[in-house]
């Protein structure tokens, strides 16, 4: 697509009382803090029209406080109920703007309980446990990105879709790179968008070399619409790991974000589906959290995935992925726990305090990481310092 050079955002920022269990009972305030940055040709509201839904959520809230219950933390469908409620326009929610506010209530939610971190609730709803820490991955564009894979991440995701024969080829010479910068560590996700017909993604799959093979760990969405329903498209992966020998894996993406799949649909389906991308600045939240656990429960991986947000919604995000580990060790599956929210090599600046890429370090075996409780803090660390350098006058108007 076109060059993006600026992305512009709100920072959605919530405080709350709560009443002290001490003799003079005085309330005890916490703040949370939420992103709402529409992505261009990703999301189909435009800056303003979501600033405008958040701008009268913000001021029914500030005329008639609701009460936040602590049970939202589990993201058990509750959320969303207490949105429909809550909100005008509850129902209705614009998709930036469901995400940007479940990320702030949240997070004013997990201070006022006092638990680790803002996704540990959740993770004890649907018997998943916590990980200190998740893995990173890079994503190359262009040409000009195979040139810059010495910076770290072992698990690479590559935009193909084109010709498959020279997107082929273009892939081969990434892994042949990528094998002998990191070894057997490299991992390589191949993202056609549902570019190809079934022949022409055959092409692609039997024209990759063994160790671009060996090193994919799915090829996401594959294959083109079908007019004949989801079955049908489903039917067609199905055809295509057959005609190529089930060489790769698969991996859903824009059919389940966009609705043509549901998860009924991937339950019955024949193909090798390794991994379920998720995007929480379109799907929420809470949505993302129960697609994921329905994966796990399916021996599928899910990964989650950014749209060139700040480090705000990256941590959130982060957090998220970090608590959405299977709980029993016995889980199996090709694909690594690394998570698509490489798009912060994209910021020139950021406004989380320290920038998103600060929380970034290098495993000499596992590439890019990240430490949730260390995104815990910059999002407690951010929305203290945006509330400190506000007049006293003016925060207190915020809800």
């Amino acid at each position: 697509g076109d060059p993006m050079p600026r992305r512009s955002g709100i920072l959605i920022i919530l405080k709350a009382r709560r009443k002290g269990h001490d003799v003079t009972h005085e309330d005890i305030a916490f703040a949370g803090i939420g992103e709402v940055c529409p992505l261009p040709m990703f999301h189909q509201e435009t800056l303003g029209e979501a600033e405008k839904q958040v701008n009268l959520v913000l001021q029914a809230w500030a005329r008639s406080q609701p009460w936040i219950p602590p049970t939202l933390l589990y993201l058990d469908g509750s959320m969303a109920g207490w949105l429909a409620q809550n909100c005008p326009q509850g129902e209705n929610l614009l998709p930036s703007v469901r995400s940007g506010l479940e990320m702030a209530l949240l997070h004013v939610l997990y201070r006022a309980v006092g638990a680790s971190n803002i996704g540990e609730q959740a993770a004890k709803a649907h018997s998943l446990v916590c990980s200190s820490d998740i893995g990173v991955n890079s994503l190359v564009t262009r040409q000009e990105d195979l040139q810059n894979q010495s910076g770290g991440a072992s698990v690479v995701k590559v935009k193909v879709g084109k010709s498959p024969v020279e997107d082929a080829n273009r892939v081969n010479s990434l892994s042949e790179m990528l094998r002998s910068l990191k070894g057997n560590a490299a991992r390589l996700r191949l993202d056609a968008n549902q570019a190809w017909t079934v022949e022409e993604a055959a092409t692609f799959v039997s024209s990759l070399s063994d160790t671009s093979v060996d090193m994919t760990e799915y090829l996401e969405e594959p294959v083109e619409l079908m007019p004949d329903g989801p079955a049908s498209f489903l039917k067609s992966w199905e055809v295509l790991a057959e005609k190529t020998g089930r060489r790769v894996c698969f991996a859903v993406d824009e059919s389940l974000t966009d609705t043509t799949l549901s998860l009924d649909h991937l339950a019955g389906s024949q193909a090798p589906i390794a991994a379920v991308v998720l995007k929480p600045a379109l799907q929420g939240i809470e949505q993302t959290f129960k697609f994921a656990a329905w994966s796990l429960q399916h021996g599928v991986r899910p990964v989650v995935s950014s749209a060139f947000e700040s480090g705000v919604a990256l941590c959130h995000f982060a957090i998220l992925a970090g608590n959405m580990m299977p709980q029993h060790p016995s889980f199996q599956n090709q694909v690594s726990a690394c998570h698509g929210l490489g798009t912060y090599t994209r910021l020139a600046e950021d406004v989380l305090d320290p920038p998103f890429a600060d929380l970034i370090y290098f495993h000499s075996h596992h590439g890019w990481r990240v430490d949730v409780f260390r995104c815990q803090e910059a999002l407690d660390r951010t929305v203290d310092a945006l509330l400190a350098s506000r007049s006293p006058a003016k925060a207190e108007t915020w809800c």
